[in-house]
C-alpha cells in the first residue's frame, strides 16, 4: 500500500496546484472574447441593481437562491470602485466597463477554485491519500479552466462547489458544526448540496455520535434558513420563485433523456416517421432554457427522473443500514450527484462542477478510473459548449446530436464506476480519518 502524503508534501502540491490554476486561468481568459454564451451580463445586472439599493426579490426578479447573491454583488462593487465608468456592452465585443465586471467575476470564481484546491488537499490528508493520488486529484481542479473552458469563470457554480468542498474538509477534520453550517450555506446557494446532507449526517452519527449528528443537522438547517428566510419574509412570492424555478424546469435538451428523445426523433425522421419531439427555446418551466416539447419527452423525462430519485434513495438507504466509512461517504456523495447529472431532467454544462468536491476524493481509494472519466466529461463538455450547442439547438444535426449523446453516456459510465466504488467501500469499510477520531471526544465543536 502506498505511503500517505505528509503535510509538507501536501503543502507543496497545493502551492503547485495554485500556480497551475492561475496559469491556466490566465490562458483561458486570454481566449475568452465571445460573451454571447455567458451568463455574466445577467449577473452584472443583478449586482449593479443591488449595489444601487434595490432589494433582491422584492425589487428585481432573480432565478437563483439568495446564497448566490455575493457572487453578483462583490464583482459589481469591485468593478465600480476600480474599473472605468459607463454602461457595459458585451456584444459584439466587450467594452471596458463590461470587461471590468467580467474580470472581477472571473477572479472571484478562480479564487473559489483555489479554495476548493486547499479544501480538497485537507480532505486528502485526512483520508491518508498517497502523493501520486493527491497530485492527480489536485491537478484536475488546478486545470479546470482548461478542462472545462470559460464555463469555469462565466458561471457562479464554483461558489457552491467551494462551499461543499470546505464542508467535507471540516467533517473529515472533526469540525462537525462547521461542516453543517458551511453545507447549509451551499444549500442556500444552489439547492443540490442538500442531496449530500443526509449522508454527511449519517457519517457524523457513526463517527461522533447522536448529539453531534443532531447539532450538525441543526447548523445546516439553521444556516440555510438564516440566508433564505429574510428574503421570504420581505418578498415571499419572488423569493419562493427562486427556489421553485430550479425545481420545476422542463426537459432540457442537453440532458440524457432530452438528447435521447431528439436522437430518436432524428432517426425516425430518416424513415419518414419523425415529429415525436420539438425544441422550445423559450423553455417550458419557470426558467428560460431550450426544452423538449411533446408527450414522448414528458414520459421519458419522468422515467429518468424516477431513476435518478431511485439511485439517491438507494445510496441513502444503504448508508443508513451498513457500516459507513469516510471512503464510503465520498463515494456516496459522488453517486447521488452523478445520478442527477446522468438521469436528471436538466443538465446545463456547468453542472459538471457539482462533482468537483467528490470525484478527486474517490481517487484516493482506487478510483482513478473515475477521475479519468470525470476529466473526459469535462473535456467533452468544453468541446460541446458553446460551439456545438448552438448548432444542436438550432439544427439538431446528426454530428452534434451524436456528440451530446456520447458525452451523456460518459456521465452514465462515470456513475457506474462510482456506484462500484461505493459498493466496494461498503464491503471493506476503512476506519474514520485520524483527525475525526482525535476529535471524537469533543464532537460537534467548531
Amino acid at each position: 500500500m502506498a505511503r500517505a502524503a505528509t503535510r509538507r508534501e501536501l503543502v507543496v502540491l497545493v502551492a503547485a496546484a495554485l500556480v497551475v490554476l492561475v496559469a491556466t486561468s490566465a490562458f483561458q481568459w486570454s481566449r475568452a472574447d465571445d460573451a454571447s454564451s455567458w451568463d455574466v451580463p445577467l449577473y452584472e445586472s443583478f449586482g449593479e441593481r443591488i449595489s444601487e439599493g434595490e432589494f433582491p426579490y422584492r425589487d428585481l426578479r432573480i432565478e437563483y437562491p439568495p446564497g448566490s447573491l455575493p457572487a453578483f454583488v462583490l464583482p459589481a462593487l469591485i468593478a465600480n470602485k476600480l474599473g472605468p465608468g459607463g454602461a457595459s456592452v458585451y456584444e459584439p465585443e466587450l467594452n471596458d466597463p463590461a470587461r471590468s465586471f467580467a474580470l472581477s467575476f472571473a477572479a472571484l470564481m478562480i479564487v473559489l477554485l483555489g479554495v476548493t484546491i486547499v479544501a480538497t488537499a485537507i480532505s486528502l490528508g485526512a483520508l491518508a491519500a498517497s502523493v501520486s493520488t493527491a497530485a492527480l486529484a489536485l491537478g484536475v481542479t488546478a486545470t479546470m479552466p482548461v478542462l472545462l473552458g470559460e464555463l469555469s469563470f462565466t458561471r457562479f457554480d464554483a461558489l457552491p462547489a467551494a462551499l461543499t468542498a470546505v464542508a467535507m474538509a471540516a467533517v473529515f477534520r472533526g469540525h462537525t458544526n462547521l461542516a453543517g453550517g458551511v453545507l447549509g450555506l451551499a444549500i442556500a446557494t444552489k439547492l443540490y448540496p442538500g442531496l449530500v446532507l443526509p449522508l454527511v449526517v449519517l457519517y457524523v452519527l457513526r463517527t461522533h455520535g447522536r448529539r453531534a449528528a443532531i447539532a450538525a443537522t441543526g447548523w445546516a438547517v439553521g444556516t440555510a434558513a438564516a440566508v433564505l428566510v429574510p428574503f421570504h419574509v420581505v418578498a415571499p412570492s419572488e423569493a419562493w420563485f427562486s427556489v421553485r424555478a430550479q425545481l420545476t424546469r422542463g426537459l432540457q435538451v442537453e440532458s440524457l433523456p432530452g438528447s435521447a428523445v431528439l436522437a430518436l426523433d432524428r432517426l425516425l425522421e430518416g424513415v419518414g416517421a419523425g415529429g415525436i419531439a420539438s425544441v422550445d427555446e423559450g423553455g417550458t418551466g419557470a426558467v428560460r432554457s431550450a426544452d423538449i416539447v411533446g408527450s414522448v419527452g414528458s414520459v421519458v423525462g419522468a422515467v429518468f427522473a424516477l431513476l435518478a430519485i431511485g439511485v439517491v434513495l438507494w445510496a441513502w438507504r444503504v448508508a443508513a443500514r451498513r457500516a459507513f466509512s469516510a471512503t464510503a461517504l465520498v463515494s456516496a456523495c459522488a453517486v447521488v450527484l452523478a445520478a442527477q447529472l446522468a438521469f436528471g431532467r436538466v443538465l446545463s454544462p456547468q453542472f459538471v462542477l457539482w462533482l468537483l468536491p467528490f470525484v478527486p476524493l474517490v481517487a484516493r481509494n482506487g478510483g482513478r478510473v473515475a477521475l479519468a472519466l470525470f476529466a473526459a466529461v469535462l473535456l467533452a463538455t468544453h468541446v460541446w459548449f458553446p460551439g456545438l450547442y448552438r448548432d444542436y439547438v438550432n439544427v439538431q444535426a446528426p454530428f452534434e446530436t451524436a456528440f451530446l449523446v456520447a458525452r451523456n453516456i460518459l456521465l452514465v459510465a462515470l456513475l457506474v464506476v462510482l456506484v462500484r466504488r461505493y459498493r466496494d467501500a461498503l464491503r471493506s469499510p476503512s476506519t474514520a480519518p485520524a483527525a475525526s477520531s482525535r476529535n471524537a471526544g469533543a464532537s460537534g465543536t467548531v
